[in-house]
């Protein structure tokens, strides 16, 4: 008796470790990682497993909130080097040539 003999084998979408394992090119201690990372996952409890998504959402977005803030910061200190440089050549080579 063959039960379950038509079942697929579970799909990336069902395996989110395999959507990152494939977006590196064949390195073998980035693979161990995440292999040790999901096995440990899957161990936690249901409750275990919400606080790890809880927490790696959390730092996700204090991440993308700082990679924000420098973005900012540099249109900031690219907008006052421009102004500045506007300022010092109308003004101060204006008069320098007077």
């Amino acid at each position: 008796m063959d039960i379950n003999k038509d079942t697929n084998p579970p799909s990336t979408e069902t395996q989110p470790w395999k959507i990152l394992q494939k977006g590196f090119a064949d390195s073998q201690p980035v693979k161990s990682i995440l292999n040790q990372v999901s096995q440990w996952f899957n161990t936690l409890p249901t409750v275990g497993k919400v606080v790890v998504g809880i927490v790696g959402v959390s730092m996700a977005f204090s991440l993308l909130r700082s990679v924000f803030q420098l973005v900012a910061s540099l249109i900031t200190l690219t907008l006052l080097g421009t102004i500045l440089y506007l300022v010092y050549k109308f003004f101060i080579t204006s008069q320098s040539q007077k």
